[in-house]
């Protein structure tokens, strides 16, 4: 039984037992029933926000669940690729060569450079003359 039917079965009472023999009790009684019914008013109300209050977060809740799936496939993709990558990387084609500016080290493939040509620091951006083996 609803709150608004409750209310409605106490008026019922009232109003068919007599209770209220004097005026004082009547308008006592059609107060009490008065205010009952904008309880169950604001309740219900209030009852509609939270039931939307939880359909948005519900809703939420899934949105951000989707966001999370879609953020660890990334890093996911992310590690594999940084797997493949590591994987690809042969030591003897590449040289470890520290900048003489920031002095910061990095790989570069000498076989890719010529003889004259400059370095260029990934760190610092600087260029400079490749060590010769």
């Amino acid at each position: 039984m609803s709150s608004r039917e409750k209310i409605a079965y106490l008026r019922g009472l009232i109003d068919g037992q007599k209770v209220a023999d004097t005026p004082e009790k009547e308008k006592f009684f059609a107060a009490l029933v008065d205010a009952l019914d904008s309880l169950a008013e604001a309740m219900e109300e209030h009852e509609e926000v939270h039931n939307e209050l939880n359909d948005y977060l519900e809703q939420l809740d899934e949105d951000v669940s989707e966001l999370e799936d879609d953020l660890d496939a990334l890093i996911e993709d992310e590690y594999d690729d940084d797997d493949e990558d590591y994987e690809d990387f042969d030591e003897e084609e590449y040289a470890s060569v520290t900048c003489p500016e920031c002095g910061k080290d990095f790989y570069y493939e000498p076989a890719a450079y010529e003889e004259d040509e400059d370095l260029l620091c990934p760190h610092c951006g600087k260029p400079f003359k490749y060590p010769e083996d």
